[in-house]
């Protein structure tokens, strides 16, 4: 797939019609918004009844496999379901693809950014007062760090079940031609979504009422920092699989690293605030250089439903 470099105020075109960005951008308003109801009602709706079900059940999010059995899929499972059923569009050129040889460079920039969160937020750490004579770091801790890219990509199939649904279907839907609102309004909706897991033993153990409320609240910047990285690698690629190796380096190597390296010195929500500093400079970059992404430029199509209708909201 070739790509087009043209930018406009710091928006970037659709790169060309093979990109998934040009098929979204060319949906009637009609199609995209009954796509985007379904897609938030099944995807809040098959993640909070589960949690709903274990918190009454007493169980704890901590465990890994109810993670993977209640919610790590459902994105995806309702961009799917949307795809196949509500707006019939089906899956081609819905991101499911990679073209390694000539977008090698974002997988190694996907792969590697985590190590630099977790860097810039241990030199927060540092300035937050920690010191480095503090850390007590085993040797095993520091192979699993080293090897962070390889976790990134091993692991990137699970986080693909979140990506599949929030970038690749929903964040191109939501405000189509204002990719930094799109980029706010789609790390808002899905720092939400994980509104309750807090309050379902997901840091472990029981949390505090105002804990809680302020993990809740520190969701959704570090979503939309998130997203805005995720979302450049969405644009430039055209492709699910950068974002999903990013999603899973952050959680598995930025954030885990910040707990092998700084010990119990800070807890969760000082923990994503650090996350939240790590991930400032990357996004800067992104919004200095004008690679906010997305479309710019509505396309009158007809949605199916008889009439032409403007792709803009």
């Amino acid at each position: 797939m070739t790509m087009d470099n043209s930018r406009s105020h710091g928006n970037l075109l659709p790169p060309n019609a093979d990109h998934p960005t040009t098929a979204a951008l060319g949906e009637s308003a009609f199609v995209r918004r009954r796509g985007v109801l379904w897609f938030l009602l099944i995807a809040f709706g098959g993640a909070w009844l589960p949690w709903l079900v274990v918190y009454a059940a007493g169980g704890s999010m901590d465990n890994v496999l109810i993670q993977l059995a209640t919610a790590a899929f459902v994105p995806a499972i309702a961009a799917c379901v949307v795809r196949r059923w509500v707006t019939r569009q089906g899956f081609v050129n819905s991101g499911l693809g990679l073209d390694v040889r000539r977008y090698w460079p974002y997988l190694v920039t996907a792969v590697t950014i985590p190590w630099g969160v977790l860097l810039v937020a241990v030199g927060a750490a540092v300035v937050a007062g920690w010191s480095p004579s503090d850390a007590d770091v085993s040797g095993s801790s520091w192979a699993y760090l080293a090897v962070g890219p390889l976790i990134c990509i091993a692991s990137a199939p699970i986080f693909w079940g979140e990506e599949y649904g929030w970038t690749a279907y929903l964040r191109d839907r939501l405000v189509p031609g204002r990719p930094i609102t799109t980029t706010f309004l789609t790390g808002t909706i899905w720092g939400v979504w994980h509104w309750p897991l807090p309050w379902i033993g997901y840091f472990g153990g029981h949390v505090q009422v105002d804990a809680a409320v302020v993990a809740m609240l520190l969701w959704v910047p570090l979503s939309i920092l998130l997203e805005f990285v995720i979302g450049w690698l969405w644009s430039q690629t055209g492709s699910v699989w950068p974002g999903a190796m990013l999603h899973a380096g952050c959680n598995l190597v930025a954030s885990q690293g910040l707990y092998l390296v700084l010990g119990d010195s800070f807890g969760p929500d000082a923990t994503t605030l650090l996350l939240c500093v790590g991930l400032t400079p990357f996004v800067v970059a992104i919004v200095a250089t004008g690679h906010t992404a997305g479309g710019r430029e509505p396309a009158r199509v007809d949605g199916g439903n008889g009439r032409s209708d403007q792709v803009d909201l």
